[in-house]
């Protein structure tokens, strides 16, 4: 698609002048056409009127999609112990499943946007449900784990066109004063799925078998496809344009290798040696990309964005932030049982508190960010997760569970707005034209980011126990890494004090 969105995205943006501003290529100074939405008012505006029908509609159909895919990606944990049983295998092998997925996401990413523009949104976005749908089939009639890892990682691939490109369909449809209340919208119930997934994987598997988890799935992609081809505005594809094979391979094998030395890393009954050696061979296709990119029209993922001053502020903060938060679903079940004594259904509900305080963030982002900004509202909310990731290492659940669980539905509630509000100012000044491009380029690097935060998670854990610091070891690493999360909070500083204005407009 073009320029034009859908029609209930409103007009496009008539060029003026605007430092800094841009739609991808253009000179510092001028700001190419065909911007997301109209101009702003200021951050300090009234709230908007309601979402028009037709973005709300289309917000709730990709949400209950982005449910699908959560709720697979999270419950087949929980199965991997009986999957190894019934497929004569062990759960270190079968734990192959959840990193093929990965990997087939993070290969994919890439390529998302591209197909999206040639082919369609509606058209790119219905295929890979279908995808995803004969692969949780074909995965529920595994016969060995060898086959349920390839099929996983078919999983992957559907995945990461899910995703990304109904982002863009959102994004597409809403009006600029929409964004944020239409992106929150979207992942609200992609938030629900992580909570119940591992216990209905777990009740799945208990009392019908471990291949339901993936068979479930089939009346529920079902009835997401009627949605879509029932009500979602179809896009043509443009058709044209050279594919940039090279590009694609050099950058989804890159962030493959990234992506599987960082997850190694994390895993205990990985060897260092073989994940350094991919870390290094992940680091020399990026760079290769990089000037592969430099010497081509139009590269797969769009370098040129990052000339965007919003764009690369909510990547650059972003990444920091992801890092320092990614491990803590990781984290927080494993110090619960190995530090305090903790059962695993005892750790599966504290687990499910800082998921409730970020569910409950999703009603209030938008007024918050129209009160302060994003710039405010950033540091403010980063600086908050900070402090409570870090507490929560130190605070010791089994006297103080009052204090412990305010401290994770904060931390929960602040990095649900850090979340939305990096979302959706990556894409402030993109132009209507390179929605795709941009959306391609932020999940590659949003994936990428939280795997290394899991990494540094664990590397810590390993590193703190190693030397024998006892309990100690598990509040340490809560301490550094709200540490990494001020600094991103810090960073949030140098974006100038009208950093996404524009998306905190009302109608008018």
């Amino acid at each position: 698609m073009g320029d034009a969105g859908p029609a209930a995205s409103g007009p496009a943006v008539a060029a003026r002048p605007d430092r800094g501003r841009c739609g991808g290529g253009c000179r510092r100074g001028r700001r190419a056409p065909g911007g997301l939405m109209p101009p702003a008012a200021t951050a300090g505006t009234a709230p908007p009127e309601r979402l028009s029908p037709q973005t709300r509609r289309t917000a709730w159909i990709v949400s209950s999609i982005f449910f699908v895919e959560q709720l697979d990606a999270t419950s087949v944990a929980s199965a991997l112990p009986a999957m190894a049983a019934d497929l004569n295998s062990d759960t270190a092998t079968l734990s192959a499943t959840i990193t093929a997925y990965l990997l087939g996401l993070t290969l994919l990413i890439p390529l998302s946007g591209r197909l999206a523009e040639r082919h369609g949104d509606k058209r790119v976005f219905a295929g890979a449900i279908w995808l995803f749908l004969a692969s949780s089939i074909a995965c529920g009639f595994a016969p060995n784990a060898l086959v349920l890892v390839v099929l996983r990682f078919v999983q992957g691939m559907a995945g990461a066109l899910m995703a990304p490109v109904g982002r863009l369909i959102v994004l597409r449809t809403a009006a600029r004063h929409e964004l944020v209340e239409a992106m929150a919208l979207v992942i609200l119930l992609a938030m629900i799925a992580p909570m119940v997934g591992p216990f209905l994987g777990g009740l799945l598997t208990t009392y019908v078998g471990w291949r339901w988890i993936f068979w479930i799935n089939v009346p529920l992609c079902l009835g997401a496809l009627w949605l879509v081809r029932r009500f979602l505005p179809a896009t043509e594809g443009r058709g044209e344009g050279a594919f940039d094979l090279r590009g694609t391979l050099l950058s989804g094998a890159g962030f493959a290798c990234l992506m599987w030395g960082l997850m190694a890393l994390a895993e205990a009954h990985v060897r260092t040696g073989p994940a350094v050696a991919a870390l290094v061979a992940g680091v020399l296709l990026v760079a290769a990309y990089v000037r592969h990119a430099r010497r081509v029209a139009d590269p797969v993922l769009a370098l040129d964005l990052l000339a965007l001053r919003s764009f690369r502020d909510a990547m650059a903060s972003g990444s920091v932030f992801r890092i320092a938060v990614g491990g803590v679903p990781f984290l927080l079940p494993v110090t619960l049982q190995q530090r305090d004594g903790y059962s695993p259904l005892e750790a599966g509900l504290v687990v499910l508190i800082p998921a409730v305080g970020g569910f409950a963030m999703k009603f209030f982002s938008g007024k918050i960010l129209r009160r302060t900004g994003y710039r405010k509202g950033l540091f403010l909310h980063g600086a908050l997760a900070a402090g409570c990731l870090a507490a929560a290492g130190w605070i010791p659940p089994r006297e103080a569970l009052v204090v412990y669980a305010a401290a994770l539905f904060g931390f929960g509630w602040a990095r649900s707005l850090q979340m939305n509000a990096y979302g959706t100012l990556a894409y402030a000044d993109v132009a209507r034209s390179r929605l795709a491009a941009a959306t391609s380029f932020f999940l590659s690097i949003q994936n990428l980011t939280v795997a290394m935060g899991v990494a540094v998670a664990a590397l810590l854990l390993k590193t703190g126990t190693a030397i024998g610091t006892g309990g100690a070891a598990y509040s340490w690493v809560y301490l550094v890494l709200g540490a990494v999360a001020l600094g991103s909070a810090a960073m949030t500083l140098a974006m100038p004090p009208s950093a996404g204005r524009d998306l905190l407009q009302t109608k008018r």
